[in-house]
């Protein structure tokens, strides 16, 4: 069985092995490239600490980054927590349920100030009533322009991994775009 991956890199090549394991046949097919975005890091001392929900947040934060070196650096999953401790960084607390686990956990140590290295497109997530989030964007996944095999791989795939909201929203307009049967898919 072919499963079409469309998520960027470097997760479409960890993403592939995973699937490759588990039996089927990994197509990757990236729909996206993560690109860094200028950004300069604010005063720390406005912050208590860090919030990481991608590890593309630390690959692609640049040298800004280093300003914010004293801080705690919250990752809200494994990979993210990798990144961080990679990057030479001090890792607080990993989420092991999610952004809104993770920032509960945080609230129930006193909440705090936090600063949010993210990307462009992002999930809106409640926030504890004690705990203040200030977002710079740091990176973003950008669309990219597919070759005229496409459409042949998108057909060969038993299964297609959609990855999050935005690339289901971007793989169905690829499909209605190339006047693709949904029901082949």
């Amino acid at each position: 069985m072919k499963m079409l991956i469309i998520r960027p890199e470097p997760g479409a090549t960890a993403t592939a092995a995973r699937v490759r394991a588990a039996g089927f046949e990994p197509v990757c097919l990236p729909f996206f490239r993560i690109a860094s975005r200028k950004w300069q890091a604010p005063d720390p001392s406005a912050y208590d600490a860090v919030l990481i929900t991608s590890a593309n947040a630390i690959r692609h934060a640049g040298p800004s980054v280093e300003a914010l070196q004293k801080l705690t650096f919250h990752a809200v999953g494994d990979r993210s927590a990798a990144a961080i401790s990679a990057a030479g960084l001090q890792l607080g607390e990993t989420g092991r349920s999610g952004i809104e686990a993770l920032l509960g956990d945080l609230a129930e140590r006193g909440g705090g100030r936090l600063l949010w290295l993210a990307g462009e497109d992002q999930t809106a997530f409640a926030v504890p009533a004690d705990m203040h989030i200030e977002t710079r964007v740091v990176y973003a996944a950008d669309p990219i322009e597919l070759g005229e095999d496409a459409q042949q791989m998108v057909l060969q795939a038993d299964v297609v991994a959609l990855h999050s909201a935005r690339a289901a929203e971007h793989f169905a307009h690829f499909v209605d775009a190339a006047g693709l049967d949904r029901s082949s898919i």
